[in-house]
């Protein structure tokens, strides 16, 4: 991982090298004088500083990049420092008016540095001593104006506390067209990549986070939130620094080191419910750790642990073997369940493990500072590799979502097939069994009236008791009762004046020979949906009875007919001007069967009926119900 990175990189000089003038080489500078200034607590650096300032002994020629190895326990004198000058030789430098440059691409310690031209105080870190932007490189201009003339001097001052070693890498000289592009792509590399890198991991894990308030069952978009939330805290000491720190030094290292705890937990919680194989007793001792390490680290939690940027160094090694931990439970589900998206995951334990060791060992200042972090990396890679699996995930839903839809829609549409199927073999039954019903109707009507009307002509007719006039008069009464019969079969639309009407077309020939009028007095009546055949046939017959009296008893010159509505039913009214009857005495029988006729027959349809008769005429009514009771 590290030679790619070294390769990527210098691959990117080279190129852009080959694009400046060649009279404007800068000069990297690989020796420097030394001298390390023991004492105890930090200084500010002074305005002024030279050579004939400085001590005459104790200088020595050491080789660039340097290095001060960091201890892994810290020293008991957390207050003892050290200061160390740099002093460049700038012999080889060409004599120019142009602007001149000093470039380090990376230094490293817990303290400032400061650069001095001429003895003069030129440039120095402000802000924290802990998190000082130790990781960004430095452009300083040396000579102060164009057309200055070079700088004679050059001291780099960098204290350091004593146990925390320091580092700083070779040193470049030149102008801006050889140096700004140099300082530009290590910026790229080492800060601007981890924040672009951190903000988008982050910003999908929102977005994951959303899709797992609306499907609270799907835990792996939570874990996945957790994990990109963890990364951006873990991330933000490789960019953030200097005067942009927004917390306590102690704080935002006890951020960064908890960060890395919490995220291995997490990377273990979420390779368990990725392969679905639960291993709570590791899983509990993960938390156990992390939550105990969180506790005790915790600023102002113990006097007796010293500062825990000392320590941080020794935490990172006690963490290694969690992380080769998970990477072999990683690797044995691999092995095991043989899915492709574990073996993403092994992978990347393995590359984030040997990338957490060169960054640890590059830390402790054991190899050249030259080289970049590569744990911003490992960990953009994770969040493509989450990315990825989440993805995955995600279409894997969708997939399934559209099977289950089309699974459905074939269920369906063989529902449908089948519902039809069954609605028309009902259809037919229903049809079979109408007709079946209606001729049943049809035959006990006709029984029950026109045959019985006709068989009592015929026996009429034999016993020779019965005048040809009376036969037809039967014979005419038989035929009106087929008529009825018939008139009922049309389609009628729930309207009862249409009925009405039927009825009337029928009788009017009738009366014309009688020389009765018949006055139609009837208005528009809301729809009965009862009114089927049937009962239409029993309102005919009601009517016609009535009329049928009349005519026969009543010696009436004019009849009547009208309807009106209530709030509950409609009532048909006929009157007539002839001669009255006593109701009472009809009812009892002394007026055959027809008034028992109509009011059975009005009964059937849940109606009335009722007369009034006086020497004036007589009335009646009939009353149906808007409704009838199922």
């Amino acid at each position: 991982m590290t030679w790619f990175w070294r390769l990527a990189c210098w691959l990117a000089l080279w190129g852009m090298a080959a694009c400046a003038k060649a009279e404007d080489q800068a000069i990297r500078l690989e020796q420097a004088q030394l001298l390390s200034v023991f004492g105890h607590g930090f200084t500010p650096p002074p305005a002024l500083a030279s050579d004939a300032g400085l001590p005459e002994h104790g200088w020595a020629s050491v080789p660039l990049p340097h290095v001060a190895a960091r201890e892994i326990v810290p020293h008991l004198d957390a207050t003892a420092t050290v200061t160390d000058w740099y002093r460049l030789s700038l012999s080889a430098l060409p004599a120019t008016a142009e602007a001149r440059y000093l470039y380090i691409p990376r230094w490293k310690t817990i303290g400032q540095i400061a650069v001095y031209v001429d003895g003069k105080l030129l440039y120095q870190s402000e802000g924290s001593r802990v998190h000082n932007g130790y990781n960004h490189p430095l452009l300083v201009r040396l000579n102060g104006a164009a057309g200055a003339l070079p700088p004679a001097s050059v001291l780099v001052r960098i204290d350091r506390l004593r146990s925390s070693g320091s580092a700083v890498s070779s040193l470049w000289v030149g102008g801006a067209q050889s140096l700004v592009w140099r300082y530009q792509v290590r910026h790229v590399l080492q800060t601007q990549i981890p924040f672009s890198g951190g903000a988008a991991f982050l910003a999908v894990g929102i977005f994951s986070f959303a899709v797992w308030l609306r499907n609270r069952k799907e835990s792996l978009y939570l874990l996945f939130f957790a994990i990109s939330s963890v990364t951006f805290v873990r991330m933000l000491h490789y960019h953030v620094g200097g005067n942009y720190l927004p917390i306590g030094d102690d704080w935002f290292e006890w951020l960064a080191v908890i960060s890395l705890m919490w995220l291995i937990v997490l990377a273990h919680s979420f390779l368990e419910r990725l392969h679905l194989r639960p291993m709570r007793g590791l899983s509990h001792a993960l938390v156990a750790v992390a939550l105990l390490c969180s506790l005790v680290i915790l600023p102002g939690a113990s006097t007796a642990i010293p500062q825990l940027i000392l320590l941080t160094p020794l935490l990172y090694v006690l963490l290694l073997p969690l992380a080769v931990l998970v990477f072999a439970e990683a690797l044995h589900s691999a092995l095991r369940t043989r899915s492709q998206e574990v073996w993403l995951m092994a992978g990347f334990f393995f590359v984030g493990a040997v990338c957490s060791t060169y960054d640890l060992a590059l830390q402790h200042n054991w190899v050249s500072p030259e080289g970049l972090y590569t744990q911003p990396y490992a960990l953009i890679g994770m969040f493509f590799m989450f990315d990825y699996i989440m993805f995955r995930r995600y279409v894997g839903a969708l997939g399934e979502v559209e099977q289950v839809n089309a699974s459905l829609a074939e269920r369906l549409q063989a529902r449908e097939a089948e519902l039809e199927l069954s609605h028309r073999r009902l259809r037919e039954v229903e049809v079979r069994q109408t007709i079946s019903d209606e001729r049943q109707r049809l035959m006990q009507d006709m029984h029950d009236g026109l045959g019985s009307s006709l068989i009592s002509a015929i026996r009429s007719v034999e016993r020779g008791g019965v005048s040809e006039l009376k036969v037809s008069q039967i014979l005419k009464d038989c035929l009106d009762d087929l008529k009825l019969t018939i008139d009922s079969m049309e389609p009628l639309e729930d309207d009862l004046l249409l009925l009405l009407a039927t009825l009337r077309f029928r009788l009017e020939p009738r009366l014309e020979g009688t020389g009765i009028a018949l006055s139609w007095e009837v208005q528009e009546l809301p729809a009965l949906d009862w009114l089927d055949p049937s009962s239409a046939l029993h309102i005919l017959r009601i009517v016609q009875e009535s009329i049928a009296n009349i005519l026969r008893h009543t010696r009436a010159t004019e009849i009547r007919v009208g309807t009106t509505v209530d709030a509950s039913g409609v009532r048909v009214t006929i009157e007539d001007n002839g001669q009255g009857f006593d109701v009472e005495k009809a009812l009892d029988g002394a007026g055959g069967r027809g008034m028992q006729n109509q009011h059975r027959r009005a009964q059937s349809v849940d109606g009335k009926v009722a007369w009034k008769s006086g020497p004036a005429g007589t009335q009646f009514t009939l009353w149906l119900p808007l409704e009838r009771a199922v």
